[in-house]
């Protein structure tokens, strides 16, 4: 759970945009013609500018209809203050909210549930149900747009969670967006879905909009007086990350990514962001990890292969173990990141050689009789893993295995589970299920390649 005070020292503005991880970001890409309603949720009034101002201006100028919903009149944000209580603060706050909204979209509707600040978590299935009322039936065509729904404050946590929850209810789509995680967060950060973020640029005059429609909340930019506890909530520090260039939104089902995202620079791009300066994402040393290469190791069907080929080996900690059971192996991952770190971590290892490589695109030299899918198999769409397998079957030799393992909980932000890899695994003609191992965690299955000679 992460902790923190809104006083506390701010991530410096510079850090996030000097990070290749926020430079390299990709566009949020919204055909407006697809959009009907778009539905903005805010824990408290200024979230939804903050967060979300240059997006509902731009759904403004396409016409979309809008609905602005705040759950909470943030009564509580000076819980000290000498001059103000909680609904005075409420008071103001409600004018401060209208003002804003009506400054980036005159025509949008907005209202406010008057739920208890700080208490949202309470009464979620309350906020849960008012934005499936507001999205209705519209299915694809309606647009949610949330707090992250793990930005580190309760209320914040509890609309994301909330808006998820709506979302699958009314097969909407969804869109979450950071406020206090760049307060508290940095760009090394392993707790957001890097690939998922993406950044949708505003012009000079959607920038002045922005700002000025921040200036209207005035009882969280402007001291309530000059009495202790009234002071300014969101420092210029803090306030720096919402007078950028751009606004940033998670993308964690992947509606909104750029035509050609099955591109190979696409793919690169994203796990070369998770491996970042070598960086172990998936903390192989871990006890789930070392149990789950133990388990792997021990379901091969041979005691040595010839020839092994990983696909997606990240920073080949799988591939170390595999290599004295095989000839040679050959590790390929699409980040290059990865493969460097790999390389280092496989020196000496005179059997063993990683290469970057785009599966189902380009393919390794030579033929194998031994593959491992570890992990990598709901990074790609059905039509991509199909073509691996045919690959697979393609290239290998006389009594050939493939060994799969995957993580059976939710992947969001890419196309399948772990359940549905082995499911079109276990349907392929070309494979054989010789033996599995399941538990609540991970999924692992030993196929018979049949080989194409």
């Amino acid at each position: 759970m992460v902790t923190f005070t809104h006083d506390q020292e701010s991530t410096a503005e510079a850090e996030w945009l000097n990070s290749p991880r926020i430079s390299g970001m990709l566009a949020l890409n919204i055909d407006w013609t697809t959009v009907e309603k778009l539905i903005v949720v805010a824990a408290h009034p200024d979230d939804e500018t903050l967060g979300a101002a240059g997006l509902i201006h731009r759904a403004a100028c396409h016409h979309v209809a809008i609905d602005v919903i705040v759950a909470t009149l943030g009564e509580n944000s000076h819980p000290l203050s000498p001059t103000h209580t909680p609904k005075q603060l409420a008071g103001r706050r409600a004018f401060e909210f209208q003002d804003a909204v009506t400054v980036v979209a005159p025509q949008a509707h907005h209202r406010v549930l008057d739920l208890p600040d700080g208490q949202l978590a309470e009464h979620s299935v309350q906020l849960e149900q008012e934005l499936i009322a507001a999205a209705g039936s519209g299915g694809r065509t309606t647009v949610i747009v949330a707090p992250w729904s793990s930005d580190g404050h309760t209320d914040h946590d509890a609309a994301g969670a909330a808006a998820i929850q709506a979302a699958a209810a009314t097969g909407s789509r969804l869109l979450e967006y950071p406020i206090w995680w760049w307060h508290w967060g940095s760009p090394a950060d392993h707790r957001v879905a890097w690939p998922a973020l993406r950044k949708l640029e505003l012009s000079k005059d959607e920038q002045t909009l922005k700002a000025e429609a921040v200036s209207k909340h005035t009882t969280q930019v402007s001291p309530l007086s000059d009495a202790d506890g009234d002071e300014t909530l969101l420092s210029p520090a803090l306030l720096s990350h919402f007078e950028r260039s751009f606004e940033t939104f998670i993308d964690m089902a992947g509606h909104f990514t750029q035509a050609g995202n099955d591109e190979p620079e696409w793919i690169c791009t994203q796990f070369d962001a998770v491996h970042l300066d070598g960086a172990e994402p998936w903390a192989p040393e871990s006890w789930y990890e070392r149990r789950k290469r133990s388990l792997v190791l021990a379901a091969l069907p041979h005691e040595r292969f010839a020839a092994a080929l990983e696909l997606g080996c990240s920073t080949g900690a799988l591939t170390a173990q595999l290599a004295p059971r095989c000839g040679r192996i050959t590790g390929v991952d699409a980040s290059g990141e990865a493969v460097a770190t790999a390389t280092k971590r496989l020196t000496g290892v005179s059997n063993a050689d990683v290469s970057q490589s785009i599966l189902g695109r380009d393919w390794p030299q030579g033929r194998f009789d031994l593959y491992v899918l570890s992990e990598t198999g709901y990074y790609l769409a059905a039509a991509a893993l199909e073509e691996v397998v045919a690959r697979i079957v393609g290239s290998a030799l006389p009594d050939a295995y493939l060994v799969a393992c995957h993580w059976r909980h939710p992947i969001n932000g890419w196309p399948l589970g772990g359940d549905d890899v082995h499911q079109l695994l276990r349907a392929h003609k070309g494979l054989t299920l010789r033996g599995a191992y399941a538990e609540g965690d991970f999924l692992l299955e030993v196929f018979r390649v049949q080989a194409n000679l």
